[in-house]
């Protein structure tokens, strides 16, 4: 389109048409436009005058794309939109002032030109209106206008964004996919732990039908399991009920097997059955820590057994095209870490690795140690163990693996990722005095190493005399050491005094806080061994006790229960519940020191 328009009649000069425009009407007056090619104002033909004093006085944005190169005339409400662009907008050609979506409005303009309308709803496009690029989507409505000549001479376009709806609606759908998963998760959890447990109680029910007493007994246990299951949702409180009955018959097990004939199908069967409380109290960690309700704490963790522990729940969470493989290093040590949050990281890098395959391949899983000196790796200067896993997927490249691990970024599609899981894992493998390492290739596969400081090789267990004892070790020591005990749970108390017993030491019981103060009146003791969740006085609460007025008295805080109340909290070494005695042996063995064998309460 030419400049050299006739002047319209009526005045050219008149610029009244101007006067109500706003702001953008005070800049079409004063911008250059002959350098535009359009010409002065008062040269402008009547349709472009009559299209410009329409579009300024709309409340909403509008702008005119005039002649063949699109020169940008726009409204008040346009400018908002555009941004830090406004005003460098006005007056420029569409395809320069927007670059970079050059082609997106050539066809506009090829479109308009040619007569025809283009319409769009939540058209995303990534535009650059506050110095970067950001997504943003429009309803766009674009009309021809018509010359003198009666052909189109330039394009008008209505713009309504839409982001903060589309967004909005993103947010609702992906809130209800996460709801609908986490759902289908705890139904498939309640009904795995359902199976396992109605085995164990039918198991149990074979064993114990020869007698009367035997069949109540199994008729009562079938009653609470279907009660359990009745309820639909397990909370914290049964789950530490749970751990209390799994304590009562480990222990027990443990110490019938030190005693019983050793004829082998007997021992096989006891086997099967201290196998089956080890399921059971893995199964009931598991479930808490997917529910978050499990304290989240450090502890000796074997990675051998812990991959090969969950990983059954892995396959089956992957599904039947994806094959997992592990190739663990021989003699590895064992780390410092929480068992349950690292599942679920391992789990998390499993799931992303199945998405890069399009889901279908081969994960491999693999151990390893290694030393870092000064300066030489990307974590502090020690002693490491690398947990890795692999994959064969489409992998990433440079500028997106800088990235992986940034809170929120993620290349999967809308709806299908939140962008947390790299950067949890990440936050983990630091918290725990590690590193998270990514190492990909487009086309190639991503290898997640999950670099975690290997822990300190355990003190050998003392004997309590030459005699052949248990693999957990008797204690040895000039004086018997005194360890008091206290739990609620009959059962718990009757089998922690005899497994400390069968330990060498001297177990004294209590069934509560308020009756382990009265004895420490009377008593020398070496060691407490508390439960917490007791009632009239947790064990917390007698361990504040304690401290006031036995500052030297070791505690030992034994549960399987996370959900510590507020108020005064001390550090104080934990067993968790269910444990063993080869567990209770080494606590023992680790905070009652000869040291302090020497000197009591």
């Amino acid at each position: 389109m030419t400049p050299a328009f006739p002047a319209p009649t009526g005045g050219p000069t008149d610029l009244s048409w101007l006067d109500q425009g706003g702001e953008a009407g005070a800049l079409i007056r004063a911008f250059d436009w002959t350098r535009t090619g359009l010409g002065p104002l008062e040269t402008w033909p009547q349709s472009l005058r009559t299209v410009t004093g329409m579009l300024l006085l709309s409340p909403v944005p509008i702008v005119l794309l005039w002649g063949e190169k699109g020169i940008m005339i726009y409204n008040d409400a346009y400018s908002v939109f555009a941004g830090n662009r406004h005003p460098a907008l006005l007056g420029s050609e569409v395809r320069e002032g927007w670059a970079e979506v050059a082609d997106f409005n050539d066809n506009v303009m090829r479109v308009g030109l040619a007569g025809g309308t283009l319409a769009y709803r939540d058209q995303e496009l990534t535009l650059v209106r506050h110095g970067k690029p950001e997504p943003v989507w429009m309803n766009l409505d674009y009309s021809p206008v018509l010359d003198e000549s009666g052909k189109p001479g330039g394009v008008i376009a209505i713009v309504a964004e839409t982001t903060e709806r589309v967004l909005a609606e993103e947010r609702v759908r992906e809130n209800e996919a996460q709801r609908i998963r986490a759902e289908t998760e705890a139904r498939e959890s309640e009904r795995r732990f359902r199976e396992e447990l109605e085995a164990k109680v039918a198991e149990r029910t074979a064993d114990l039908e020869r007698t009367r007493a035997a069949r109540a007994k199994a008729e009562q246990a079938l009653a609470q399991v279907q009660k359990m299951e009745a309820l639909g949702n397990l909370t914290g409180g049964i789950a530490h009920d749970f751990n209390n009955l799994l304590m009562a018959v480990q222990g027990s097990l443990e110490l019938l097997r030190e005693r019983m004939p050793q004829e082998p199908l007997l021992l096989r069967l006891l086997d099967n059955a201290r196998a089956g409380t080890e399921r059971g109290s893995t199964l009931t960690r598991r479930m808490l820590a997917f529910a978050r309700r499990q304290e989240l704490q450090k502890e000796r963790v074997d990675l051998r057994a812990l991959v090969e522990g969950m990983k059954e729940l892995m396959q089956r969470s992957l599904g039947g095209t994806v094959t997992v493989e592990t190739h663990f290093a021989p003699r590895l040590p064992a780390v410092e870490a929480d068992p349950n949050q690292l599942e679920s990281a391992l789990l998390n890098l499993a799931v992303n690795a199945r998405d890069a395959m399009d889901g279908a391949g081969t994960i491999v899983i693999a151990t390893d140690e290694t030393w870092v000196g000064d300066g030489s790796g990307p974590v502090a200067p020690g002693h490491y163990v690398r947990l890795a896993l692999s994959d064969a997927g489409s992998g990433m490249d440079e500028d997106t693996l800088e990235r992986a691990i940034e809170p929120f970024f993620t290349t999967k599609g809308v709806g299908k990722g939140t962008g947390l899981g790299l950067s949890m894992v990440h936050g983990l493998a630091e918290q725990l005095g590690g590193a998270l390492l990514l190492h990909s290739r487009v086309d190639e596969g991503t290898t997640a190493e999950i670099w975690l400081p290997a822990a300190p090789s355990l003190p050998e267990v003392p004997v309590a005399s030459a005699s052949s004892g248990p693999a957990t070790g008797r204690c040895a020591s000039s004086r018997t050491l005194s360890i008091l005990t206290v739990d609620d749970d009959e059962l718990v108390r009757a089998t922690t005094v005899e497994m400390l017993e069968d330990l060498g030491y001297a177990a004294i019981p209590a069934r509560s806080g308020e009756e382990a103060l009265s004895l420490l009146e009377n008593q020398c003791v070496d060691l407490v061994i508390t439960d917490h969740a007791m009632p009239h006085m947790t064990g917390m609460q007698l361990a504040v006790q304690l401290r006031e007025r036995y500052p030297g008295l070791p505690v030992v805080m034994a549960t399987g229960y996370a959900d510590l109340p507020t108020g005064p909290q001390l550090d104080l070494p934990r067993l968790a519940k269910p444990y063993s005695q080869a567990s209770l042996a080494e606590v023992v063995s680790r905070i009652v020191t000869p040291a302090s064998e020497s000197s009591s309460m």
